[in-house]
Protein backbone atom coordinates (compact mmCIF):
# COMPACT_ATOMS: atom_id res chain seq x y z
CA UNK A 1 0.00 0.00 0.00
CA UNK A 2 2.57 2.70 0.78
CA UNK A 3 4.31 1.56 -2.24
CA UNK A 4 1.60 2.25 -4.18
CA UNK A 5 0.71 5.36 -2.27
CA UNK A 6 4.32 6.91 -3.50
CA UNK A 7 4.21 5.68 -6.87
CA UNK A 8 0.75 7.74 -7.10
CA UNK A 9 1.88 10.76 -5.03
CA UNK A 10 5.19 10.56 -7.89
CA UNK A 11 2.43 10.21 -11.06
CA UNK A 12 0.76 13.42 -9.32
CA UNK A 13 4.19 14.96 -9.00
CA UNK A 14 4.74 14.53 -12.67
CA UNK A 15 1.82 15.73 -14.35
CA UNK A 16 1.55 18.59 -12.42
CA UNK A 17 4.79 20.06 -13.45
CA UNK A 18 4.33 18.96 -17.04
CA UNK A 19 1.02 20.87 -17.05
CA UNK A 20 2.50 23.84 -15.11
CA UNK A 21 6.00 23.98 -16.72
CA UNK A 22 6.05 25.60 -20.46
CA UNK A 23 7.17 23.98 -23.55
CA UNK A 24 8.88 25.48 -26.49
CA UNK A 25 5.02 25.69 -28.10
CA UNK A 26 4.21 27.88 -25.57
CA UNK A 27 6.64 30.08 -25.52
CA UNK A 28 5.39 33.74 -26.91
CA UNK A 29 7.56 35.60 -29.36
CA UNK A 30 6.99 38.64 -31.37
CA UNK A 31 8.81 40.50 -33.83
CA UNK A 32 10.79 44.02 -33.24
CA UNK A 33 9.55 45.95 -35.76
CA UNK A 34 12.57 47.56 -38.15
CA UNK A 35 11.50 51.27 -37.82
CA UNK A 36 9.01 52.67 -36.07
CA UNK A 37 7.05 56.83 -36.42
CA UNK A 38 9.32 59.26 -35.88
CA UNK A 39 7.37 61.14 -33.33
CA UNK A 40 7.62 61.06 -29.99
CA UNK A 41 5.83 57.97 -28.63
CA UNK A 42 2.27 58.40 -27.21
CA UNK A 43 2.32 55.51 -24.44
CA UNK A 44 5.01 53.30 -22.52
CA UNK A 45 3.93 50.56 -25.22
CA UNK A 46 5.44 52.70 -27.69
CA UNK A 47 8.09 53.98 -26.02
CA UNK A 48 9.46 50.34 -25.55
CA UNK A 49 9.63 49.79 -29.26
CA UNK A 50 11.01 52.47 -30.03
CA UNK A 51 13.93 51.82 -27.46
CA UNK A 52 14.32 48.18 -29.35
CA UNK A 53 14.51 50.08 -32.94
CA UNK A 54 16.88 52.07 -31.50
CA UNK A 55 19.19 49.56 -30.03
CA UNK A 56 18.91 47.85 -33.10
CA UNK A 57 20.43 50.61 -35.11
CA UNK A 58 23.71 51.07 -32.70
CA UNK A 59 23.86 46.72 -32.95
CA UNK A 60 23.98 47.16 -36.78
CA UNK A 61 26.29 50.44 -36.52
CA UNK A 62 28.45 48.45 -34.56
CA UNK A 63 28.49 45.26 -37.14
CA UNK A 64 26.32 43.05 -34.89
CA UNK A 65 22.49 41.55 -36.03
CA UNK A 66 19.83 43.03 -35.17
CA UNK A 67 17.92 41.36 -32.08
CA UNK A 68 14.75 40.04 -34.11
CA UNK A 69 12.09 38.94 -31.73
CA UNK A 70 10.85 39.85 -28.23
CA UNK A 71 10.27 36.66 -26.06
CA UNK A 72 7.57 36.73 -23.61
CA UNK A 73 9.46 35.36 -20.64
CA UNK A 74 12.14 37.57 -20.85
CA UNK A 75 9.83 40.25 -21.51
CA UNK A 76 7.68 39.30 -17.98
CA UNK A 77 10.96 39.28 -16.13
CA UNK A 78 11.79 42.91 -17.63
CA UNK A 79 8.37 44.38 -16.84
CA UNK A 80 8.26 42.70 -13.40
CA UNK A 81 12.03 43.82 -12.10
CA UNK A 82 10.93 47.73 -13.92
CA UNK A 83 7.97 47.65 -11.32
CA UNK A 84 9.84 46.16 -8.61
CA UNK A 85 12.40 49.17 -9.03
CA UNK A 86 9.40 52.21 -9.24
CA UNK A 87 7.77 50.27 -6.24
CA UNK A 88 10.45 49.86 -4.12
CA UNK A 89 13.00 52.78 -4.86
CA UNK A 90 16.00 49.82 -5.19
CA UNK A 91 17.52 50.86 -8.37
CA UNK A 92 19.98 47.77 -8.58
CA UNK A 93 20.13 44.87 -10.88
CA UNK A 94 19.07 41.46 -10.72
CA UNK A 95 20.50 38.07 -10.11
CA UNK A 96 20.54 36.75 -14.41
CA UNK A 97 20.51 33.59 -13.04
CA UNK A 98 16.78 34.20 -12.00
CA UNK A 99 16.31 35.28 -15.85
CA UNK A 100 18.38 32.02 -17.40
CA UNK A 101 16.66 29.65 -15.28
CA UNK A 102 13.08 30.85 -15.36
CA UNK A 103 13.37 31.45 -19.29
CA UNK A 104 15.14 28.23 -19.88
CA UNK A 105 18.04 30.25 -21.50
CA UNK A 106 21.71 29.64 -21.93
CA UNK A 107 22.66 33.82 -21.23
CA UNK A 108 21.36 36.72 -19.75
CA UNK A 109 22.09 40.37 -19.75
CA UNK A 110 20.64 43.25 -18.05
CA UNK A 111 20.64 47.59 -18.28
CA UNK A 112 18.98 49.84 -16.13
CA UNK A 113 18.21 53.49 -16.48
CA UNK A 114 16.79 55.94 -14.56
CA UNK A 115 15.81 59.70 -14.50
CA UNK A 116 13.63 62.66 -16.27
CA UNK A 117 13.56 63.67 -19.81
CA UNK A 118 14.69 60.42 -21.15
CA UNK A 119 14.09 59.21 -24.70
CA UNK A 120 14.35 56.14 -26.88
CA UNK A 121 17.73 57.67 -28.26
CA UNK A 122 19.29 59.28 -25.33
CA UNK A 123 18.68 56.33 -22.82
CA UNK A 124 20.51 54.24 -25.43
CA UNK A 125 23.49 56.79 -25.90
CA UNK A 126 23.70 56.17 -22.22
CA UNK A 127 23.63 52.41 -22.36
CA UNK A 128 26.73 52.96 -25.02
CA UNK A 129 28.51 55.27 -23.40
CA UNK A 130 28.66 53.09 -20.11
CA UNK A 131 31.29 50.31 -20.11
CA UNK A 132 29.41 47.45 -18.60
CA UNK A 133 25.85 48.32 -19.95
CA UNK A 134 27.72 48.69 -23.67
CA UNK A 135 29.14 45.14 -23.23
CA UNK A 136 25.20 44.23 -22.75
CA UNK A 137 23.72 45.99 -25.57
CA UNK A 138 26.32 44.74 -27.99
CA UNK A 139 26.52 41.50 -27.28
CA UNK A 140 26.99 38.92 -30.20
CA UNK A 141 24.92 36.34 -27.84
CA UNK A 142 22.08 38.46 -27.32
CA UNK A 143 19.30 36.96 -29.59
CA UNK A 144 15.73 37.65 -27.87
CA UNK A 145 14.54 40.52 -25.49
CA UNK A 146 12.44 42.03 -22.64
CA UNK A 147 12.20 45.36 -22.06
CA UNK A 148 10.00 47.41 -19.59
CA UNK A 149 10.16 51.32 -19.31
CA UNK A 150 8.04 52.70 -16.02
CA UNK A 151 7.29 56.07 -14.83
CA UNK A 152 8.26 56.26 -10.76
CA UNK A 153 6.57 58.45 -8.19
CA UNK A 154 9.21 61.35 -8.50
CA UNK A 155 8.04 61.20 -12.57
CA UNK A 156 11.33 59.40 -13.76
CA UNK A 157 11.29 56.96 -16.38
CA UNK A 158 12.60 53.42 -15.32
CA UNK A 159 14.00 51.63 -18.20
CA UNK A 160 14.84 47.82 -18.01
CA UNK A 161 16.03 46.09 -20.76
CA UNK A 162 16.72 41.90 -20.88
CA UNK A 163 18.62 40.38 -23.75
CA UNK A 164 18.66 36.73 -23.72
CA UNK A 165 20.67 33.68 -25.63
CA UNK A 166 18.47 30.81 -26.17
CA UNK A 167 21.09 27.97 -26.98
Amino acid sequence: MRLLRASLTVALACLFMMAFTPTAAQARTWAVPKTTATSAPTSLEEFETQLMVEINQARKANGLPRIARFDGCTDRMAESWGRRIVRTGAFEHRDQHQVIRRCRTSWAGETLIRGAGLSPQSMVTAWLNSPGHRVILLSKRAELAGVAVASDAQGRLVGVLNVVRTR
